[in-house]
């Protein structure tokens, strides 16, 4: 994208790197500003710890990275969701407003509950060994 006198990009970007940066900018504002995001990384990184300990398949490490990968894509998802609805409605309330936003964080909800029972058939036969 180009820039225009104030630096801020107005135009498509022309070049990856402008693309990644942004991407990475995208992923530093939902981390620095969203709880849930930074919940859902810590619980990601102690399924991938557990899966470690417990020497999963690589069959059981494929579906563990697609849940893990989901919630975070419906979290960022969310997140752009509350964003352009917050631009929009300019703190007003609005019944639709909630309803999108209420939708949205469905989403993540019904990510992280299919996350859960892949857990749940994953590691459910590894932790009836330990008990």
């Amino acid at each position: 994208m180009g820039l225009n006198d104030n630096s801020h990009q107005t135009k498509k970007n022309r070049r990856f790197t402008q693309s990644l940066f942004h991407a990475l900018e995208g992923l530093r504002w939902t981390f620095q500003d969203e709880t849930n995001f930074k919940r859902h990384l810590v619980i990601a990184a102690i399924v991938i710890l557990v899966g470690f300990l417990f020497q999963v398949s690589k069959l059981d490490w494929l579906w563990l990275i697609v849940v893990i990968f989901l919630v975070l894509i419906a979290e960022l998802w969310n997140t752009a969701v509350e964003y352009i609805v917050d631009l929009l409605v300019q703190k007003h309330y609005d019944p639709l407003a909630k309803k999108i936003k209420d939708v949205s964080a469905a989403i993540v909800l019904v990510a992280a509950l299919l996350a859960v029972v892949v857990g749940l058939i994953i590691f459910a036969p590894h932790l009836i060994k330990l008990f």
